[in-house]
């Protein structure tokens, strides 16, 4: 448990309240086929209060992780969700399910919609973005391997592959 706390946590915490009930625990417990103990051990270990919930703030204290650290986590856990378009892999994401399930959507339709190059195809995604969330959206198109170093805003880089391009979205500061 401890070795993969992160995870655990994140997979148990489905509803990012950041605050995980005994059922939620239960229920993760017969979801996994894992011994109902586990359960008493997690009350024993982080519910020292008998509060009958585990806080984030509980959890990191007790296994002396930063809570960052498990937003970052989530971050992973929720980008290796598909989007409801099967054509869309996901590479990285940092923003909410929601907001990729738009882009994505607003992207592919993009590609269907025009024959244009890769470069005009980039500044059109990009007004668009500008103009639906707000400006300094950065767009990249690309194919094959690529790497990328990049500052951006919180929960606003996205990742993703759609047919032959990899698409590289992010948000910088004003």
């Amino acid at each position: 448990m401890c070795a993969r706390g992160n995870s655990d946590i994140t997979a148990i915490d489905t509803d990012e309240e950041e605050v995980i009930t005994f059922r939620d625990l239960e229920s993760y417990a017969d979801r996994h086929n894992l011994d109902r103990v586990m359960v008493k051990k997690w009350r024993d270990l982080f519910d020292r209060d008998n509060t009958g919930v585990v806080s984030l703030s509980e959890f990191c204290q007790t296994l002396g992780l930063k809570p960052a650290s498990i937003h970052s986590q989530r971050q992973m856990f929720v980008r290796q969700v598909p989007l409801n378009r099967s054509q869309i892999r996901v590479v990285m994401a940092t923003m909410s399910r929601a907001m990729q399930e738009q882009i994505g959507e607003d992207v592919f339709f993009m590609t269907r919609d025009s024959k244009t190059s890769n470069e005009h195809l980039a500044d059109r995604i990009k007004r668009h973005l500008d103009k639906r969330f707000g400006r300094t959206w950065q767009v990249v198109i690309c194919q094959g391997s690529s790497w990328a170093s990049f500052t951006h805003l919180p929960e606003t880089a996205f990742f993703f592959q759609l047919d032959k391009n990899v698409y590289l979205i992010w948000k910088t500061p004003d």
